[in-house]
């Protein structure tokens, strides 16, 4: 019973944190913007000024106070849980690994795009595409900063590292899948719940074997470059489309294969978890508040973006 608590408390802190790191990237810049709209207008129309306020709220202020929040957890830094000394990733095994992440995220956006257009017809007018409008007012210098330098660095700190810290002790399946949920979660829109979910069980998996956080920043920054950059800077060259649509699918077609060979894919717990500790770790107040703030921003977006 008191391990029951325990796995209460750790799981209730993890969602508050990862609630205010939400909330505070959400919200918190509408207060830098007022001012500099107030008092430094030239300043604020600066086109660089979006992107230095809204990551610094995130690297200074969000990042900061969620890993403070999870610190308080009680499993945190706890004797991390493996079944055997951290693998080194050689350049080889990284590409593989990329290649899987790239089918694995070709295929669920799909999933998404699918959810997004029925979620369209029920509402009778087409859902917004959070993911085109972030990136589409961005030019190409602010999209390759964003994607694929800060996003990876900052998500793989929060959802690998910080998350490993505060949950690894019980095992790396519910490492794994935690983080995964998290990382899908933190994304706040239909479209990206799928594949964030799907990547974020190889970024996990990874770093769980690894326990290298550059490899999952160098491997996140090589999916959001190719699913991300890439076919921005590809609209002026049509045969350039074809291209990555080929890659897209041969990406899909080597995660299949990729899947069925590396069986070792298959986590498990050194200790089976039972039913009180999974309730434990969902029906707490952190996870469920984080976890309606997510949907809720999703609604959001489907009804009035």
């Amino acid at each position: 019973m008191e391990e029951v608590k325990q796995i209460r408390k750790s799981y209730h802190r993890l969602g508050l944190g990862m609630l205010l790191y939400f909330l505070i990237c959400q919200f918190f810049p509408v207060i830098p913007f007022w001012i500099l709209q107030a008092f430094f207008p030239k300043l604020y129309q600066m086109p660089w000024t979006e992107i230095v306020t809204v990551e610094a709220v995130q690297f200074l202020i969000a990042l900061p106070v969620a890993v403070c929040v999870m610190k308080t957890a009680p499993s945190f830094a706890k004797n991390p849980q493996r079944e055997q000394k951290p693998q080194r990733l050689n350049i080889v095994s990284l590409i593989q690994y990329l290649f899987f992440s790239l089918g694995l995220m070709f295929l669920f956006n799909l999933v998404g795009t699918g959810l997004n257009t029925l979620f369209s017809l029920i509402k009778g007018a087409p859902a917004a595409n959070l993911v085109e409008q972030s990136v589409s007012s961005y030019s190409l210098v602010q999209m390759f900063l964003v994607t694929v330098v800060l996003a990876p660095v900052g998500e793989e700190l929060l959802f690998r590292k910080f998350v490993y810290q505060t949950v690894g002790c019980y095992g790396a399946k519910t490492y794994v899948l935690t983080s995964a949920a998290l990382f899908m979660l933190m994304h706040g829109n239909v479209i990206q719940y799928p594949y964030a979910f799907a990547v974020g069980l190889v970024f996990a998996w990874i770093y769980y074997k690894t326990g290298s956080l550059l490899s999952t920043i160098l491997l996140h920054a090589a999916v959001n470059f190719i699913g991300g950059v890439l076919p921005f800077l590809s609209v002026d060259y049509p045969g350039s489309l074809l291209l990555l649509s080929l890659l897209d699918l041969a990406a899909v077609a080597y995660s299949a294969v990729f899947a069925v060979w590396r069986r070792r894919f298959r986590l498990k717990n050194p200790t089976p978890l039972s039913a009180q500790q999974l309730d434990a770790m969902l029906l707490n107040p952190g996870m469920m508040l984080f976890t309606l703030a997510s949907f809720l921003m999703a609604g959001y977006v489907i009804l009035y973006l």
